[in-house]
C-alpha cells in the first residue's frame, strides 16, 4: 500500500530538487509559495484535496507554473523602442 501523500512529502521532494517554494492549502484549492512564487502572478492549483493527484502530478503542475511565470515576467518586460530618434548629420564645421 502506498503512503498517504502529505503537503510535506510534496515539499521534501521540492526541496530534494533544490527549490524553496513550498506547497500551501487554501479553501477548496492548493497554491505554491515561498522562494521565487512570492513573486509570481499564477501560483495556484484548482484541487480540493491533496490525494487528487499524485505526488508525480504535483511536481509537474509546479514545473508548469514555473514556466506560465516566466511567459508571463517575459510578457510584462517593456520592449525597448527601436531607436526613435533618427541620428542626426552634424554639420559640417568649417575649421
Amino acid at each position: 500500500m502506498a503512503a498517504r501523500l502529505t503537503c510535506q512529502t510534496i515539499n521534501d521532494a521540492l526541496r530534494d530538487r533544490g527549490r524553496d517554494e513550498s506547497l500551501r492549502e487554501g479553501e477548496g484549492y492548493f497554491y505554491f509559495g515561498g522562494g521565487e512564487a512570492v513573486n509570481w502572478l499564477s501560483n495556484t492549483v484548482h484541487a480540493k484535496k491533496l490525494s487528487d493527484l499524485t505526488l508525480e502530478q504535483w511536481l509537474k503542475e509546479f514545473d508548469k507554473l514555473v514556466e506560465t511565470n516566466k511567459k508571463l515576467e517575459r510578457s510584462m518586460v517593456p520592449r525597448k523602442p527601436e531607436s526613435s530618434v533618427k541620428a542626426r548629420k552634424r554639420p559640417d564645421t568649417a575649421s
